[in-house]
């Protein structure tokens, strides 16, 4: 992965649909990795934690630039620990995540989201979340049900549909997993503390 596509979320000027990177937008990037490093000199004293996201940040994308695409994958496997998203990476992708809750959601969409491949966004995903995709998804739309269930008298059938589950059984069957209750148990369980209407 090059330097522009390592730090597109950081540079508004470029198209969101554009995937091809030329040497000249490559170079005209190291500008940006100089202003990281003078960034966190300037706030080294005051705020140490943000200074060295700015060196991380400075030091992922010279990677990026003096290492092929191989080389980088090979790096990437033996330090799996690096990928991590960066936070406009995880904001988005959360955004993208919680506006899509009631249609079937693809890995592919999610990494299309953070301008990744689908094998490294899934891995950084992981270590920036602690879970896979598909277990942060199933867990928000466990969420969104829970809210549905507590704040409208709506059927399970319809909360099942409207927080992209095939069908009530399917919901029920998720819902039990992560919850260790029914929907109708916990619905019931939880009903103080639904809003008075």
């Amino acid at each position: 992965m090059g330097v522009t596509q390592l730090i597109h979320g950081y540079d508004q000027s470029r198209s969101h649909d554009q995937t091809s990177y030329t040497p000249a937008a490559e170079c005209s990037s190291l500008a940006l990795v100089t202003g990281f490093l003078d960034a966190a000199l300037r706030m080294w004293d005051a705020d140490r934690t943000q200074a060295k996201s700015q060196i991380k940040v400075a030091a992922a994308m010279l990677r990026g630039y003096t290492s092929d695409s191989v080389a980088e994958e090979k790096h990437a496997a033996a330090a799996p620990e690096r990928r991590v998203l960066s936070p406009w990476q995880a904001r988005k992708v959360r955004e993208f995540i919680d506006a899509s809750l009631d249609a079937p959601i693809r890995v592919g969409e999610c990494a299309k989201q953070a301008r990744l491949s689908v094998s490294y966004f899934s891995h950084a995903f992981k270590t920036t979340f602690g879970m896979t995709v598909c277990q942060h998804i199933r867990r928000q739309r466990i969420e969104r049900a829970q809210q549905l269930m507590l704040l409208s008298k709506a059927p399970l059938s319809e909360i099942a549909l409207a927080c992209g589950f095939a069908d009530q059984a399917h919901y029920c069957r998720v819902f039990r997993a992560v919850v260790g209750l029914s929907p109708n148990a916990w619905r019931r369980g939880n009903l103080n503390l639904a809003p008075d209407e």
